[in-house]
């Protein structure tokens, strides 16, 4: 039942009994209206589904009248043009069957027995509900024969089935939406039976307010109750929003601290997962933030990695460690000295959060050890080799001396002879040998003065006379071929010489070398960077790692000297030379040279300089 019957109440209270009825019945009007629409829509559909249904028939059997109309004309023509209707009328009927859509025709004589039909199972005998016959006759009016289509009308068979079952779900839906109906309205009133209830429980003052005020009353209720939850949840939006600002400020700031650092920051969570990868740490290792926040430390650097098994002992071990020194390779192949000491994040019980690493480039602090202990080494050898090389050519001009006496007294002896001049001959080479090695070993004298690059790339391979010159391409580029600066031209010509010598004896088929000379980092630590690339047979790994130390050589014939002189003048120019290398590709020495900036006017009036090549 839905109209709401209220315990009875004062006198007072009977307008709000009233409006609150009228309310409920409002409710079941309007769903009433509801229900009535929907029967309306639905009779509606029915109606129209019918109404197709008819027209399909009709229109169908227009067309069954039509192509029986098209065969009846066709067997007249036959007739007419032969005499017989019988003359391949299988053939026809196929024919007439294609060009009107038609799938069950034949031909009847005027007896009724069947002449042809398509297909052959055709059987007068039990003509189909949906059976159209015409007949064919003469021009004087005599039947020659009968023309029968046997077609279904599947489409109407289909919407006459749609039919019952619409008809069905219609009904089916009207029912549910009744049922639905009288749910909804339960649903809706509940609610407000219950709140009319709990206001005449209080005796609520609810009857003062003119036409409407049951529901105005509660509807102002529920209004304020409505503010005063919106001022509320304003207050603790307020409060969550100053929690916020406060925590992104020490985020912030925590960002502000190790983005500013010169140290390398890598933190991970108790997973493994990266999710710090500090500015410092990019520039020291060359990896990027957005690549390696979010992902497995192992995914990044490799299980094989040294940093790698260091945070593998800080996550799964719970151990740290502190200032560990190592050599790395970067992604760009490129090695790198790294001090690192690796830390575990603890919660406040103490719990294991994660692991940090602290990186620091040792690389140049590497490098100028390097160089101290290389000079120290080399101060040492030549004092060495002074005392050495003196007595040991005095020796060599003895022997060489008695060899040249020897030779006058077995000319007519062409073995004694060619014996005496091997003598000779080796102690004439150990003697340049030993030469070259002292000029190694003896200390160089830094004259700097201005050095024009352009000319210095130019003029080394002006004066180049390699034998395998002509089957080699040789090319340079040079960034600014007016830089000037300062260093010695004579040991920097005989370094660069050197390397492109070197280069050439790589090229045993002929290949490709080139110079490029540039300026770079101008703002922060400004160097001469020349490079002499090749892609010839290359040097192994094992060679390359001792290639600038004396008397190691990757040339079969080679002394050794030659690129550990090259490195004593680099060395001695404040710079430094790399050397990367892969067999079978080639190989490139880099060499890097301290600028120190020199004005055109100074530059002026300058002498050049030949080149000096030994043979090393």
């Amino acid at each position: 039942m839905l109209y709401l019957t209220i315990p009875a109440i004062s006198a007072d209270n009977s307008y709000v009994r009233k409006k609150y009825d009228s309310y409920e019945l409002e409710i079941v009007i309007s769903l009433g209206f509801l229900i009535l629409f929907l029967i309306s829509i639905n009779f509606v559909s029915g109606y129209s589904f019918e109404k197709a249904r008819q027209v399909q028939e009709a229109q169908y059997q227009e067309r069954m009248a039509l192509s029986c109309s098209f065969a009846v004309e066709s067997f007249q023509t036959e007739y007419a043009r032969t005499g017989d209707i019988t003359i391949k009328a299988e053939d026809r009927l196929r024919y007439i069957s294609i060009i009107t859509n038609t799938e069950n025709i034949a031909l009847l004589d005027s007896s009724g027995a069947v002449i042809a039909s398509i297909p052959n199972r055709f059987d007068p005998a039990t003509p189909a509900a949906t059976q159209i016959k015409r007949g064919i006759r003469t021009d004087s009016g005599n039947l020659l024969g009968t023309i029968v289509i046997d077609e279904p009308n599947a489409i109407g068979l289909n919407l006459a089935r749609l039919s019952k079952w619409d008809t069905i779900f219609r009904f089916a839906g009207l029912i549910s939406a009744f049922i639905a109906g009288a749910y909804f309205l339960r649903a809706i009133l509940l609610p407000y039976r219950r709140i009319k209830r709990e206001a005449i429980d209080y005796n609520l003052d609810i009857n003062d307010s003119g036409d409407g005020a049951g529901i105005e009353y509660i509807v102002n209720t529920f209004k304020n109750v409505i503010a005063e939850l919106e001022e509320k949840k304003a207050t603790l939006e307020n409060l969550y929003m100053n929690s916020e600002k406060r925590a992104d400020s020490l985020a912030r700031y925590n960002e502000y601290i190790l983005g500013s650092i010169t140290s390398g920051v890598v933190i991970c969570d108790s997973r493994g997962i990266v999710t710090k990868f500090n500015p410092s740490a990019q520039n020291i290792l060359q990896y990027l933030e957005k690549d390696c926040r979010g992902k497995h430390y192992r995914a990044i650097f490799g299980r094989d990695h040294k940093l790698t098994a260091l945070l593998d002992d800080a996550i799964h071990r719970k151990v740290s460690h502190s200032r560990q020194e190592f050599e790395i390779r970067r992604p760009d192949n490129k090695k790198l000295w790294l001090g690192c000491s690796s830390s575990l994040l603890n919660d406040e019980q103490g719990e294991g959060m994660g692991a940090a690493l602290l990186l620091i480039d040792l690389t140049e602090i590497r490098k100028l050890q390097e160089a101290s202990s290389y000079s120290e080494k080399m101060v040492a050898l030549g004092e060495t080799a002074a005392g050495l090389a003196h007595e040991v050519r005095n020796s060599f001009a003895a022997i060489i001396g008695f060899a040249n006496l020897l030779r006058k007294g077995v000319v007519d002896n062409p073995s004694l002879l060619l014996m005496v001049e091997t003598i000779r001959s080796e102690s004439l080479s150990a003697e340049a040998l030993m030469t070259r090695f002292l000029s190694f070993a003896k200390p160089l004298n830094l004259n700097s003065e201005p050095i024009n690059l352009g000319e210095l790339i130019d003029g080394i391979i002006g004066h180049c006379s390699h034998p395998r010159l002509s089957i080699i391409k040789l090319s340079r580029a040079v960034a600014d071929p007016s830089l000037i600066f300062k260093g010695d031209p004579m040991l920097l010509k005989q370094a660069l010489a050197n390397l492109l010598i070197n280069a050439c004896d790589a090229l045993p088929d002929g290949g490709e070398v080139r110079i490029r000379a540039a300026l770079e980092n101008k703002e922060t630590n400004p160097q001469i960077v020349i490079s002499v690339i090749d892609n010839g047979v290359g040097i192994s790994q094992e060679i390359e790692s001792r290639l600038f130390e004396p008397f190691v050589s990757g040339k079969p014939d080679g002394t050794g000297l030659g690129l550990a002189l090259v490195k004593k003048i680099i060395v001695l120019h404040g710079g430094r030379i790399e050397v990367h290398s892969k067999p079978g590709k080639g190989t490139r020495f880099t060499l890097y040279i301290p600028y120190e900036r020199v004005d055109s006017d100074t530059f002026a009036g300058r002498t050049t300089h030949s080149i000096f090549v030994p043979s090393m």
